[in-house]
């Protein structure tokens, strides 16, 4: 098999794996793309492989959704204030995203910023989990309009610079009061139209490929690659597969309480991206080959 269809496949599965479980898909992305390929591919790849996680989310809450949906019809009441929460808390998501684009490409070449990310995402699940713990918390349906505001604002600045969107939006969550499954099940239907907005827009190349034949810009596949539209499009693929699964496993551990080995995950994952993106590997051998006295 070509080298660049199992890098897809590599970073599809980091992908879908990741992007549900509070651990930062990004920084797990992005360091395993420098372990394979000595560098971040461009934030642009990273976004098309959410359009396979993005499809996981479809099929998963298929019901949610279709309830959403009702709700915009006057047909089902908690649908509608359902939707409307969504749309409260994209506002920040948005604002916040945007503004912050530069600088989420500037640390695609930095590992350190996603240590950080990691031990912020880290103290904010232990945070939750605590509370959670000590009070059940409130249903989906008590969200009010500043909740929605302040998980949008968490998720437009933390997205891109280590901080889990998951993570960190199930924390907010839990610590304004709503029980953790009901805080993991909001980040999960507010990740289907963040996702699908970043996606939509990166995927412009592709449309203007399949309907125009216009040839893909070299910075979307991997350098030196043969096939960037197939090993793609075999990411996106492999990150729907490794998602729906990890979706499946973050709604079941949320019915109670489970999120410390998360942040201790986070904590390790974290230290680890610190040391590598400051003193790098070549600096740890130095120092340990430092003779005592």
């Amino acid at each position: 098999m070509n080298m660049e269809f199992i890098y897809a496949i590599i970073l599809g599965a980091v992908q879908g794996i990741t992007e549900f479980l509070p651990v930062s898909s990004t920084a797990h992305l992005t360091l395993t793309e420098h372990l394979l390929l000595g560098k971040g591919m461009p934030l642009a790849f990273d976004v098309l492989l959410h359009l396979g996680t993005l499809m996981a989310l479809l099929i998963y809450f298929r019901e949610e959704i279709k309830s959403i949906f009702w709700g915009l019809y006057g047909r089902s009441q908690e649908g509608a204030n359902l939707a409307r929460m969504i749309a409260v808390a994209m506002v920040p998501t948005i604002a916040f995203g945007l503004l912050t684009k530069p600088s989420k490409e500037w640390a695609k070449d930095h590992l350190w910023v996603y240590g950080l990310g990691l031990l912020i995402t880290a103290w904010m699940l232990y945070t939750a989990n605590l509370k959670s713990a000590l009070n059940a918390g409130k249903p989906l349906s008590s969200l009010d309009k500043s909740d929605a505001l302040a998980i949008g604002a968490i998720q437009g600045i933390g997205g891109g610079f280590g901080i889990s969107r998951s993570g960190s939006t199930i924390s907010l969550g839990a610590l304004r009061g709503l029980s953790l499954n009901a805080a993991t099940r909001f980040s999960f239907l507010l990740g289907i139209p963040t996702i699908a907005a970043a996606t939509l827009f990166e995927f412009k190349y592709f449309i203007k490929a399949w309907m125009f034949d216009a040839p893909l810009p070299e910075t979307i596949g991997f350098e030196g690659g043969n096939f960037p539209l197939l090993s793609c499009l075999t990411g996106v693929i492999t990150a729907f597969v490794f998602g729906y699964f990890s979706i499946s496993l973050l709604d079941r551990l949320t019915k109670n309480p489970k999120l410390n080995g998360f942040a201790f995950y986070c904590l390790c994952m974290g230290t680890l991206l610190l040391i590598l993106g400051t003193v790098g590997i070549d600096g740890l051998q130095n120092l340990g080959s430092i003779p005592h006295r």
